[in-house]
């Protein structure tokens, strides 16, 4: 590792590279040397300027080196946000008799986060939530992540107004913590949630795309990567066919590395994309193959492909009463949206029911009492 980092360090000028990264030509010197354990922040960004592509190859070198209490918290938090699950759980193992007692708390927090991204113990979101409440923190790092497992309980119960509000009022807090990784990594994880949320639960199409494109430049995590350019796919889902599609095939082709089912889930986004705008595309479901027919004017044979399939989704059901003209199906539609808290969708169903004069008050009524 650090005779590729040397090697690379050729190219560029030492004093330049330490400017860039925040720290000292000494320092740096120093760790090339590997005569001193620099912040595993500082050697972070000096693998990052250096050699980018070999970044998690290099950290997971880095992290077998390490023993100052400060470098073994940021090494946690960057594998929990990278999916380093195996390294995460031998830093778990190998500090598990520290006597530093701050260093005791913080691996208290990622023993719960370990088990939270794996679903180790098979422990109920309830109960995560309230071993998390138990945790006797004095850091306001700690703290600050610990209210940070709550915002992913309440999300993944489906309380999306809680899970908002509480990642809302975190962001002040996360301002204000002392260490910068800690900061940048945790300002990124509230920033996925609230960009999901903005959009699906708040209908704020300007926040979304705010927060998603902070975790994109974050760079804390492929996976957050990932779930950001699938929320602005969504965010452009109606407006800008282009757009929406190079998001969701950023997405994929991050999530084909370690998730199938996401990788799946956003193939079917894409293809729902190509229906509404009449765009060519290998269609697997039949009523998305319709509404692409019914786009391109060949609505009798799109009416005639719908007959014997019956629509499932709310986005089926939208698309099915489009091409038939039907107000009943586009209120199941619209139904179907605000149960799943999906008021981004059930919003544009909406501009289509005006169409038909429905009530808007009852729309509206609905859309308030599922918020």
């Amino acid at each position: 590792m650090r005779a590729t980092l040397k090697n690379e360090m050729k190219k560029h000028t030492q004093h330049v590279i330490a400017d860039k990264i925040g720290t000292t030509s000494p320092t740096i010197t120093k760790f090339l040397n590997g005569t001193i354990e620099t912040s595993l922040d500082t050697s972070l960004k000096l693998i990052k300027f250096l050699a980018e592509k070999k970044e998690k190859k290099f950290m997971l070198e880095l992290i077998k080196e390490i023993e100052k209490p400060s470098n073994v918290i940021i090494a946690l938090e960057y594998c929990s946000t990278n999916r380093l699950i195996k390294a995460m759980n031998y830093l778990l193992k190998k500090f598990n008799d520290t006597s530093n007692h701050e260093l005791k708390e913080y691996l208290g927090i990622y023993e719960l986060i370990y088990n939270w991204q794996l679903r180790h113990d098979g422990t109920p979101v309830d109960e995560q939530i309230k071993k998390a409440r138990q945790l006797k923190v004095t850091t306001d790092d700690g703290n600050v992540l610990i209210k940070m497992l709550e915002v992913y309980g309440y999300f993944s119960k489906g309380k999306y107004n809680l899970a908002y509000d509480l990642a809302t009022d975190l962001q002040p807090l996360v301002e204000e913590l002392e260490s910068g990784y800690i900061k940048k990594s945790v300002s990124a994880r509230l920033a996925e949630t609230r960009a999901f949320l903005a959009l699906n639960v708040m209908n704020d199409v300007e926040q979304a795309k705010e927060c998603a494109t902070y975790v994109i430049k974050s760079k804390i995590g492929r996976s957050f990567s990932a779930f950001a350019h699938f929320v602005l796919g969504e965010v452009h889902r109606y407006s800008d066919f282009e757009m929406s599609k190079l998001h969701f095939e950023k997405a994929i082709k991050v999530y084909s590395k370690y998730s199938k089912v996401n990788a799946e889930e956003t193939r079917i986004e894409i293809e729902y994309l190509s229906a509404i705008h009449g765009e060519g595309y290998s269609y697997t479901n039949e009523i998305c193959e319709a509404m692409y027919l019914y786009n391109t004017q060949n609505q009798a044979q799109a009416i005639e492909l719908v007959k014997n399939n019956k629509p499932s989704t709310a986005m089926e059901m939208m698309f099915v009463g489009q091409m038939q003209q039907d107000e009943q199906m586009l209120i199941q539609s619209f139904t179907g949206f605000i149960q799943s808290k999906d008021m981004f969708n059930a919003n544009h169903v909406k501009e289509l029911l005006k169409d038909y004069n429905t009530n808007s008050m009852i729309l509206d009524n609905l859309m308030n009492i599922f918020a």
